[in-house]
């Protein structure tokens, strides 16, 4: 039985979904209806979450603005949705792999359909849509900051180059929401819930993306590829981020610290830019190196010590 703790973690997940990235709830939503009609709900309050979010997923989808950027985001969202759903009914694996799968799919597929039905893909208005929206971004962002205007230029520019990696990070969020509300409401769950976050990694391999990305940003020769290497590092940066900081919860988990003091912590370092500034790089760097010192291994094989 689901514990009031998980359905609070869950909707405080969706909730902060919903605040940091819209546009992946409609594809959360979508993703959601097409697991549980596979797996079809368990009670009531399964068939009321379907239908909440298929209708809240086609609404999104309508309301999601009529720029070519919002196109293609829609597009995606549908691909990618479809993909995930598909994949784990026919080819399921481990949920990371499987939504990795279904984020390339659907970016595939977002170009595909933009090949067929326009002929082509517009990257020139494609980039005046993702400025457009960066600008208001940071106007939002630093409407209160003295030095605001000073940073208004370089903060459009990052957020417009970087859309590609925040939709493909509200993506991976957006379906592991799916696949554990689908947990939770489904009748016969089409694979197993997500391990703790403390478990969180991704493979060794990976950190070969972080050379390459990086190689990229300062070989004169392959400046044309800087906007995708950018992109690819800041998917990566974040993901080490969340690895580091599932170490850093197993570590307090082994020395008794509880998670409502870490949140706390990482509250006041939100509010407070100097320790934010301090610790995102901290975890990060943990991350990585766990690729090599594997942390979690030598916590599990230390004598428990009463």
């Amino acid at each position: 039985m689901t514990t009031s703790r998980g359905w609070w973690r869950l909707v405080l997940g969706t909730t902060a979904l919903a605040v940091l990235a819209p546009g992946s709830l409609a594809l959360a939503g979508l993703a959601f209806v097409g697991l549980m009609i596979l797996a079809r709900p368990a009670a009531s309050p399964g068939w009321v979450a379907l239908g909440i979010a298929a209708a809240g997923g086609v609404w999104l989808l309508n309301d999601s603005g009529g720029t070519a950027l919002d196109g293609l985001a829609s597009a995606f969202a549908v691909c990618a949705a479809t993909a995930f759903v598909v994949g784990a009914a026919l080819r399921p694996t481990a949920f990371f792999r499987q939504a990795l799968r279904a984020v390339s799919w659907g970016l595939a597929g977002a170009v595909g359909l933009e090949l067929v039905l326009q002929g082509g893909v517009p990257w020139g208005q494609l980039a005046w849509d993702a400025r457009r929206e960066a600008s208001w971004v940071a106007r939002q962002s630093l409407a209160a900051t003295p030095d605001g205007y000073a940073a208004f230029e370089p903060v459009v520019r990052v957020i417009s180059t970087a859309f590609p990696a925040v939709l493909v990070l509200g993506a991976l969020a957006g379906l592991a929401l799916a696949w554990e509300w689908h947990e939770r409401l489904a009748r016969t769950p089409l694979g197993a819930p997500l391990a703790a976050f403390r478990e969180f990694r991704i493979a060794d391999g990976w950190v070969w993306g972080l050379v390459g990305s990086g190689l990229v940003g300062v070989l004169p020769v392959l400046a044309a590829a800087k906007v995708a290497a950018l992109n690819v590092a800041i998917v990566l940066g974040v993901l080490y981020l969340l690895r580091g900081a599932a170490i850093v919860v197993a570590l307090a988990s082994v020395i008794g610290v509880s998670n409502a003091a870490l949140g706390i912590g990482a509250a006041v370092a939100g509010v407070l830019a100097f320790p934010l500034l301090v610790v995102l790089p901290g975890l990060w760097a943990l991350g990585v190196s766990d690729t090599w010192l594997e942390f979690r291994r030598r916590l599990a094989s230390r004598p428990n010590i009463s």
